[in-house]
């Protein structure tokens, strides 16, 4: 055993400390460092678990990828694990950037400007926060909101325009 002296008083402590450190007697505490020692038999009989040999693989393979040799002259370059083949095409399309639209509630009648809130099927975990995800006068639902058949410059003149006086009724 490689700590004859389990005890705790500090002389024990000391021993034992000295055993697996070389430079205890160092000012600067990041100035002392282990002992070397030979890997333990324990530690070599145990087979990897298949997470460690996995990862053990990944390390072999990114030693063997060179990125400087990655140009298109170079015929070899190294094949990741998960490529998507040359013919495979998506039939997902990005909604991500379009533009803004006319929209009417049908609850309240309401007509607004922007977009509906919509989930890429390209990027599924991005989400814009300006986007609408319910009519910003009464909260109906996006079910109940259609696209209006009258155009945004139309919707700013109706809501910039002078509401009668009660004297003109």
């Amino acid at each position: 055993m490689p700590f004859e002296s389990k005890g705790t008083d500090s002389g024990s402590i000391a021993a034992r400390l000295r055993q697996r450190y070389l430079n205890l007697s160092s000012p600067f505490l990041k100035d002392v460092t282990l002992k070397k020692s030979p890997p333990s038999k324990l530690f070599q009989s145990v087979a990897p678990t298949e997470m460690e040999g996995d990862e053990q693989a990944y390390r072999e393979f990114e030693r063997g990828l060179d990125i400087s040799s990655l140009d298109p002259e170079h015929p070899e370059q190294p094949k990741l694990k998960y490529e998507l083949a040359e013919d495979y095409k998506s039939s997902k399309h990005c909604i991500c950037l379009r533009s803004s639209t006319a929209y009417e509630c049908d609850r309240c009648h309401q007509y607004f400007y922007g977009r509906l809130s919509e989930i890429c099927e390209e990027h599924p975990q991005e989400f814009y926060l300006m986007d609408k995800r319910g009519c910003p006068f009464c909260n109906a639902p996006l079910e109940l909101i259609k696209k209006s058949p009258i155009s945004r410059e139309t919707i700013l003149k109706i809501e910039e325009a002078e509401l009668p006086s009660d004297e003109d009724l």
